[in-house]
């Protein structure tokens, strides 16, 4: 029954990621700030650390990028994180600092 219910919520979350394509940023950015946090509070709910870290990050990461004028380019590489980050499931906190500073990395930052 666990299996199951991981199940609904890996497709609840996912259907929440689809739902929010990168372009978004740039056409309607306050749209896309609303999708994320209701994607961060999802995560919250369903203790998917790693997923809820990486929204948190992404905002963060959105202020610099949107003035920089490489918004999509950013979006697209937190996205497809918290993608690959809901295939993990619910991941301990070390785990999740883990994929944290693999996504910096990615992108070019420091962890």
């Amino acid at each position: 029954m666990d299996h199951d219910r991981n199940l609904f919520i890996l497709a609840e979350m996912l259907a929440l990621l689809e739902g929010i394509p990168s372009s978004l940023i740039e056409k309607h950015p306050v749209q896309f700030l609303m999708h994320l946090d209701q994607i961060r509070q999802k995560a919250a709910q369903h203790h998917l650390s790693a997923v809820h870290d990486l929204s948190c990050a992404f905002e963060s990461a959105l202020q610099q990028a949107l003035q920089s004028g490489s918004g999509v380019v950013v979006a697209e590489s937190y996205l497809g994180a918290m993608r690959d980050a809901l295939q993990c499931g619910p991941i301990d906190s070390a785990m999740a600092e883990s994929l944290m500073a693999s996504v910096a990395l990615r992108l070019g930052g420091q962890p």
